[in-house]
């Protein structure tokens, strides 16, 4: 158990944790902040009934609220600073900031809630946020979206393993303004677990924040650090899923059933299909929240999956036939609707053994839908190269960036410690046994000539990935890959025909630069930021050479 009455070991913790002692702060609980923020007049209270308020000490005819934001609807991580990267002056600079920003809130009436991170007693970290109580909704949705200081959650905290680690501490005032910032600022110092998020307005902000503290306090425990699915099939070791937003991450994740290819004696559990960690010590996967973040991209009109909402963001509310208030999504009103929602909706549970298998998902075309890696030093490289693309409103940028090709680390954009760190607990990981694999969930080819990968192919590809069905051939151009010998037989009967590599000089050449690409970005990471390791890059660098002697001959 963590102790927030640790004395704060920089002058950014200072700052934050002074903040919370101020005579314009109260401590609060889940049931002031419902009604301070059912009256805040941005939101919206529709008749669409909270799922099982009374579990947070809530009225029982509790309603779902709902909070737009604006023309802002994703993160910004553009507004991120990291104080291990300051310079002296810089920290100068952004410590007076940051003064000034939380004597400024402090003028203003403030709310102080108390929270956990972490559903295992192996890991649980006591977790505090303070924002004006003008912000209620926001803070009502952070107590919704992790556990709020309360039994059940309370009392397995009191029983759980003491941990070298000051409480995760959140300073959050969306009101704040500066000139120098204004796409909002965000300070963090993940050493002493704190942070500010300075004039943003979006709750992902909040909770990702919030995680990425959770996540770098793991690490320190010897644990991975990852932001992904994971779940059990049958009575087969854990699959982990690991991708950014619009990979299929929740989509493959959630599934009970994988389009109807498993079994009901292939029983599915959920442990999340967002934020865990794995414990290596310990041979357990640990969930960090509770309940769901989840896209309402999908969200039909009175869709009975609106029965397990708490809470929603960034929706569009309307009247039904009855006049009642009910939430539209199908992101008709904007980009990346949200809602926090229980997991009851689906079979589930806190923690698992480790992942059997990991799954790195990638928007990467020059790969087919599935392959499997042979090193462990490969499986971290294609993970700490993961390729993909930006989701539609995820991140608060220009368009036109959303639709390249980006590499995104292990799909985790939240990381704050060095990422040679996290390769070396995956490294750890798949050196224990875990098997890994890649799969492209978006579509095959070369530019010009694509072929679509459906949801239906990836889902059944875990399924018959977890039945052990898939015979292997090595990929002879790609070392330390292989590829499916029976797809055809277990995928579609057309598989071969449409995902099988070519080896054709125009595909061999998009392959090759297509590895290049993640070459050059772990070698700039060893290069200009002295974070990466020659181990996890040596193993592209081979393979690349094996096409380039293919296409150039002596």
């Amino acid at each position: 158990m963590a102790s927030l009455r640790q004395l704060p070991k920089s002058p950014w913790r200072a700052v934050i944790e002074s903040a919370f002692f101020a005579n314009s702060v109260k401590k609060t609980d889940m049931a002031e902040l419902y009604s301070y923020a059912a009256k805040q007049p941005e939101v919206m209270m529709t008749d669409e009934p909270m799922y099982k308020p009374q579990q947070f000490g809530l009225p029982k005819n509790a309603k779902v609220l709902v909070s737009n934001d604006g023309g802002i609807v994703g993160r910004t991580a553009r507004a991120r600073r990291l104080v291990r990267e300051f310079s002296k002056a810089e920290k100068d600079k952004y410590l007076a900031i940051l003064g000034e920003a939380v004597y400024a809130f402090s003028r203003r009436p403030g709310f102080w809630l108390e929270g956990l991170v972490g559903l295992h007693p192996k890991f649980m970290i006591k977790a505090h946020i303070l924002s004006p109580c003008t912000d209620a909704k926001n803070m009502l949705d952070w107590g919704l979206n992790f556990a709020p200081f309360m039994e059940p959650w309370s009392k397995n905290y009191s029983k759980s393993r003491q941990l070298d680690e000051p409480d995760i501490m959140v300073f959050a005032d969306p009101e704040w303004s500066h000139p120098d910032f204004p796409n909002g600022l965000v300070i963090i110092d993940e050493m002493q677990n704190c942070i500010a998020i300075l004039g943003l307005r979006y709750f992902g902000e909040r909770k990702k924040g919030t995680l990425t503290l959770g996540w770098t306090a793991g690490v320190r425990q010897n644990m991975v650090a990852c932001h992904g699915g994971i779940k059990t099939i049958g009575s087969k070791p854990p699959v982990a899923v690991f991708g950014l937003s619009g990979s299929g991450k929740s989509s493959i994740t959630n599934s009970l059933d994988h389009e109807g290819t498993l079994h009901k004696s292939e029983k599915v559990t959920v442990i999340h299909d967002d934020a865990f960690l794995i414990d290596l010590d310990n041979n357990i996967t640990i969930a960090l929240e509770p309940a769901l973040f989840d896209k309402t991209d999908s969200l039909d009109f009175k869709d009975p999956i609106t029965k397990y909402f708490y809470s929603a963001q960034n929706v569009a509310v309307t009247l039904d036939k009855e006049g009642k208030r009910r939430i539209f999504g199908q992101d008709i009103r904007n980009d990346n609707g949200r809602c926090i929602k229980s997991r009851d909706m689906f079979n589930h549970d806190d923690s698992c053994k480790k992942p059997g298998m990991v799954i790195w998902l990638q928007k990467d075309t020059s790969l087919p839908p599935i392959s499997k890696v042979s090193t462990p030093a490969l499986s971290v490289a294609m993970g700490a190269s993961l390729s993909t693309l930006r989701a539609k409103g995820v991140e608060n940028m220009d368009p036109k960036e959303l639709g390249k090709l980006v590499i995104e680390p292990f799909a985790n954009p939240f990381r704050v410690h060095p990422l040679v760190v996290d390769c070396q607990q995956f490294l750890k990981l798949f050196k224990s046994g875990c098997e890994c694999y890649i799969m492209n969930t978006h579509a095959f080819g070369v530019p010009g000539s694509l072929m679509d990968i459906p949801k239906e192919i990836s889902l059944n590809i875990v399924t018959q990935l977890v039945r052990g069905k898939i015979e292997w051939k090595e990929w002879k151009r790609f070392p330390g890959l292989f590829i499916p010998k029976n797809g055809s037989n277990v995928f579609c009967d057309d598989y071969d025909k449409k995902y099988t590599p070519l080896k054709t000089p125009e595909y061999l050449d998009f392959l090759r630069n297509r590895m290049q690409d993640r070459i050059t970005f772990l070698s700039n990471k060893r290069d200009l930021e002295n974070d990466m390791d020659n181990a996890f890059i040596d193993p592209l660098v081979s393979a690349r050479t094996v096409i380039d002697k293919i296409l150039n001959p002596v």
